[in-house]
C-alpha cells in the first residue's frame, strides 16, 4: 500500500512538472492567434475568436524571414565548425600520446570556467578594429570558441572507449591517420555528434547577448535581436505580433528537438561518455 501511494505521488509530481513545462509554450501559441484587443483585455483567457492577423502582419513586413535566415546561417556554420574542430581535437588529445596533450586538454577544460560577460568588451574592441562588427562572422567566432571546451571534453570521453586495437588494425591495413579517423572512428561518435549539435543549435539560435553586443545593423540581426523591433515608442509593445513572431522563431528548435530526441537521449546517457 505504501509503495502504491509513493507511485501515485510520483506520477502526480511528474504530471505537474510537465504542465509547468508545457503551459508557457501552449499559452504562447494561443496568445499568438488572439486579437490584439482581446489579448490586452484578457491575456490569460481562452480566445473568443481566432485570428491569423498577427501572423499575417509579422510575415508581411518580411523582416522575420531575414532574421531567421541570419540565425540559420550563424547556427549552421557554427555547428559545422564546432563538430569538426572538437571531434578532431578530441581525437588527437585522446589517441595521440605526445608531450603536452594533458596541458592542452587542461587548457580546454579551463575554458568552461570563463564567463561570457567578461569577453564582450574586449571582443567588441577587437571586432571594431578589424571592421567585422554587424557581420555573421562576429557571432560565429565567440559561439565556436565558447562551445569548444565542453565539446572537446565530450569527444575525448567518447574516444577513450574506442579500442586502440581498432585503430592499430586500420593502420596495419594501410589507413592513414586521417582516413582512420574519417572512416572508422568518427562514424562511431554519431550519438555524441548529435548531442552536441542539438544542444548548441538551440543555444546559438536563441543567443541574445552576442547579437545585442556586436550587431546594430537591421540586415544582420538574428531572431533574438529582431524581436526587439516590436517594442514601439515609450515602451509600447505590439503583443499580438510579438507572440506571433516568437511562435514562428521557436518552431525550428522544436522541430530539431523532436526530430533528434531519440539520438539526443542516447547521446546524453551513452554517446557522450562511452559510445
Amino acid at each position: 500500500m505504501k509503495k502504491k501511494i509513493i507511485k501515485i505521488i510520483f506520477a502526480v509530481l511528474i504530471i505537474l512538472f510537465l504542465i509547468i513545462q508545457i503551459y508557457p509554450v501552449i499559452w504562447l501559441f494561443v496568445a499568438s492567434v488572439k486579437p490584439t484587443v482581446e489579448l490586452s483585455a484578457a491575456p490569460f483567457a481562452f480566445p473568443k475568436s481566432i485570428t491569423l492577423e498577427n501572423f499575417s502582419k509579422v510575415l508581411s513586413d518580411g523582416k522575420i524571414g531575414m532574421y531567421m535566415w541570419n540565425s540559420l546561417k550563424v547556427t549552421v556554420i557554427s555547428l559545422i565548425l564546432i563538430v569538426v574542430l572538437s571531434s578532431t581535437a578530441g581525437y588527437a588529445l585522446s589517441k595521440f600520446k605526445v608531450r603536452g596533450t594533458k596541458t592542452i586538454y587542461s587548457f580546454f577544460t579551463f575554458g568552461i570556467m570563463v564567463p561570457v560577460q567578461i569577453t564582450l568588451i574586449p571582443l567588441f574592441i577587437f571586432y571594431s578594429k578589424l571592421g567585422i562588427l554587424n557581420t555573421s562572422f562576429s557571432l560565429i567566432l565567440p559561439q565556436v570558441g565558447f562551445a569548444l571546451p565542453l565539446s572537446v571534453m565530450m569527444f575525448v570521453s567518447f574516444y577513450e572507449f574506442v579500442p586502440n586495437e581498432l585503430i592499430e588494425a586500420a593502420v596495419v591495413d594501410g589507413c592513414s591517420p586521417f582516413r582512420t579517423f574519417i572512416q572508422i572512428v568518427f562514424p562511431l561518435a554519431r550519438n555524441t555528434v548529435i548531442t552536441i549539435a542539438s544542444m548548441y543549435s538551440i543555444l546559438i539560435w536563441n543567443d541574445f547577448i552576442f547579437a545585442n553586443t556586436f550587431i546594430s545593423d537591421t540586415s544582420a540581426k538574428t531572431v533574438a535581436m529582431g524581436l526587439k523591433d516590436y517594442v514601439g515608442a515609450f515602451g509600447n509593445v505590439d503583443w499580438g505580433s510579438t507572440f506571433a513572431a516568437i511562435a514562428i522563431s521557436i518552431l525550428p528548435p522544436l522541430v530539431i528537438y523532436f526530430a533528434l530526441n531519440k539520438w539526443v537521449t542516447a547521446g546524453m546517457t551513452m554517446g557522450a561518455t562511452k559510445g
